[in-house]
């Protein structure tokens, strides 16, 4: 018998590159590590990972699975999200830093980082959340009363989640393997 519910809840979890080797490096790394996240959220709830299929947009879903999903990844952390409603997650690191150019073509001229930094989180979040990324035009983003964000600001990086329902519990994760996990590509 499955613990875990998706009833009204969005489940995360914030991951540490370092405990995730793939056996061989290749194109997509980091996506294969968010992989490996994600398939261990998923098999919490008896979903395979093999089902996911892209939409038009890119956005990666499941057919005829009432179970969306969504990652991000830094340079040192991978973040994950699944729920039983649309959701969208994004990651960066404290230490990166906004360009004035990228401030002002998206983040409305924003001066400082760390504010630059929180406005782009929510503001990626959301717009993945939707299915749109970056063709949601940043500098006109309204975000839906009707959704439900959760910032998370650790002393290392920001993560933003949204969720496409207001009354969504958001619940931390720890992930399976406590220790070094090795995978090999064909895994995942």
């Amino acid at each position: 018998m499955n613990k875990y519910s998706l009833n009204d809840k969005a489940y995360y979890s914030i991951i540490n590159k370092s405990k995730i080797i793939l056996s061989k490096s290749n194109e997509g790394l980091e996506t294969l590590q968010a992989r490996v996240v994600l398939k261990d959220m998923l098999n919490r709830f008896d979903v395979d990972l093999d089902k996911i299929i892209i939409n038009e947009n890119g956005k990666p879903y499941f057919k005829n699975l009432d179970l969306f999903f969504n990652y991000s990844h830094s340079k040192n952390y991978i973040a994950c999200v699944i729920s039983n409603y649309e959701v969208g997650i994004d990651i960066e690191e404290k230490n990166r830093i906004i360009s004035d150019d990228i401030s002002k073509k998206y983040l409305d001229g924003v001066e400082n980082n760390n504010d630059r930094l929180t406005s782009w989180v929510k503001k990626e979040s959301y717009s993945k959340m939707k299915g749109l990324g970056l063709q949601i035009g940043f500098n006109s983003i309204d975000f839906d009363s009707n959704c439900k964000n959760i910032l998370i600001n650790n002393k290392n990086y920001i993560c933003s989640i949204f969720c496409d329902n207001n009354n969504i519990d958001f619940v931390k994760l720890d992930w399976f393997f406590y220790k070094k996990y090795v995978i090999y590509n064909e895994l995942v």
